[in-house]
């Protein structure tokens, strides 16, 4: 009737059973499916399911760009300053930061041309300004921008790696406006934790004490330029030389260990880079001090007994067991180019997301049910097929959704209703394509059958087609909850297209073989 070989017809029913068998994780109670194997759950898994339909919790965090930018004129500081040094060019009262602007306030006027140059030289993006004797530069608006651009991407795959390691499951982290990033936590109550772990920047950097200088004097202003006054342990400052031994973007890892006293601590591990300037420092300055810097904080200043050339250290301290784990994971994951703020905070409920699917599955099945009846009434036993087609069709789209791992969101329910709709469409287009068929004379059921699939196909195609373009940009341009009503109308579109095409005309063939009707009542 149709020309189908057995191959197509084994083919059409393999992806049905396959459809059928990546369904079941959805149906099985949760104690039933931890008992597969980790393996096997890998790849064999339910939908998941968004925010508003499980509970959860939504951050809105915001990139502090004052503080980045704020940052990088000191960095861009600490450059300038050796620069003019050399060229014999002096400043008074140093180089300070204002409201993201570097002041550089020359000892000689007549110097200003030459800075301007040396400064100039040491990073593109700047714009100088001169008030007298003194430089005021600042960041362009387009550097600012390509800046800002950059730490927010940095973020999301920080604050991605930060959730991931905490053991959260299915985290939306998505970057949001300009300077904005999203962070959705399906089942976690009470974010306080993860708030805290976002909130640190876990810039750790590795410092010579300044032995020379007290802290005492250091506050009184007597303070050398290639040094810096810190808060150390106990509450207490430190002096600290300002050039970086090695950074923390150096570093390989960091587990939680424990101290020769018992205490727990927190061992680290260097990059081949890292390793070799590490290892040159304590080489070469056995017996000082070397200052471990956390954010702006000295966590540990032990003192260099000998060369560690291994690539491997310690951090102790007062910690607890959870607040070693907490920074080792913060080291591991690496630091954030600027601290992320919480500006909109939500914790939904798991009864309101109960809530929530039920009312959606409930708008599902009044609407499976209003088109079973109304194409049983319509079409009698031809409307029975058609009802066993969406059937179909809605088991292929539950499939799909899994082996995709895709988040059903409250709005991807609205899609899979609207899809229940349309989908039955193609069937209509196909029956009353029959029924012209008939009224012009042909009445063989196989042919009948097969103008009808025929003449309606170009139709079916146009409809499907113009939907699920509509699908794919909503897909394409839109971000959240708007992507995934994108998503689940394009996978319910083709997997209706498959259905009203290839399993409808498989159930028809079968219903030839076995009644061999004569007529076809419509």
């Amino acid at each position: 009737m149709f020309g189908y070989s057995k191959f197509k017809i084994s083919a059409i029913c393999g992806v049905l059973l396959l459809g059928i068998f990546f369904c079941i994780p959805n149906f099985l109670s949760a104690d039933t499916y931890n008992r597969l194997s980790p393996k096997m759950r890998e790849w064999f898994h339910p939908v998941t399911l968004g925010l508003d339909l499980q509970g959860g919790s939504y951050l809105l965090m915001e990139v502090d760009t004052k503080s980045l930018v704020k940052e990088k004129l000191e960095s861009l500081a600490d450059v300038i300053r050796p620069a003019l040094r050399e060229s014999k060019i002096y400043t008074k009262g140093g180089l300070t930061v204002t409201d993201g602007v570097l002041e550089v306030r020359l000892l000689k006027p007549s110097e200003v041309a030459d800075a301007r140059e040396i400064v100039r030289k040491q990073e593109k993006g700047l714009d100088i300004d001169v008030d007298g004797e003194t430089l005021k530069i600042k960041y362009s608006d387009k550097a600012l921008a390509e800046m800002t651009e950059q730490a927010v991407d940095q973020s999301v795959e920080i604050v991605r790696k930060r959730v991931d390691e905490m053991g959260t499951k299915e985290p939306q982290i998505q970057k949001q406006g300009v300077d904005r990033i999203s962070i959705q936590l399906p089942g976690v109550q009470d974010p306080s934790e993860i708030k805290a772990i976002m909130g640190k920047t876990a810039k750790m950097t590795f410092h010579l004490v300044d032995e020379e200088t007290s802290p005492q004097a250091a506050q009184m202003g007597k303070l050398s330029p290639d040094s810096m006054l810190m808060m150390g342990e106990d509450s207490g400052y430190i002096v600290l030389k300002r050039a970086v031994v090695v950074g923390g973007e150096q570093l390989a890892g960091a587990k939680v260990s424990y101290a020769e006293s018992g205490e727990p601590a927190v061992s680290f591990e260097f990059k081949s880079v890292g390793a070799k300037k590490f290892g040159k420092a304590t080489t070469e300055n056995v017996g000082r001090r070397l200052a471990i810097v956390l954010d702006g904080k000295v966590i540990s200043a032990p003192e260099i007994k000998s060369p560690i050339t291994g690539g491997n250290g310690q951090i102790t301290g007062n910690f607890t067991v959870q607040s070693a784990n907490d920074l080792a994971l913060l080291l591991r994951s690496g630091a954030l180019p600027a601290p992320l703020m919480v500006v909109e905070e939500r914790v939904v409920g798991p009864g309101l997301g109960e809530d929530s699917i039920k009312a959606g599955t409930t708008a599902c099945l009044i609407g499976l049910a209003a088109v079973f009846v109304f194409m049983l009434i319509v079409y009698g036993w031809m409307g029975i097929v058609a009802d066993l087609t969406l059937a179909a069709n809605g088991v292929l789209l539950l499939a799909a959704l899994s082996i995709l791992g895709s988040t059903l969101t409250l709005p991807g329910l609205a899609g899979i209703a609207l899809t229940v709709g349309m989908a039955v469409d193609a069937n209509i287009l196909i029956l009353e394509r029959m029924k012209e068929e008939m009224m012009h004379g042909i009445t063989v059921p196989a042919e009948v059958l097969k103008r009808g699939f025929q003449g309606s196909f170009s139709a079916i195609l146009d409809g499907q087609l113009t939907t699920l373009f509509a699908a794919l940009f909503l897909f394409w341009f839109g971000s959240g909850a708007v992507r995934g009503f994108g998503v689940t109308l394009g996978l319910g579109l083709a997997t209706s297209l498959f259905a009203a095409i290839f399993v409808n005309k498989i159930i028809l063939m079968a219903w030839m073989a076995v009644k061999k009707p004569t007529k076809i009542n419509l």
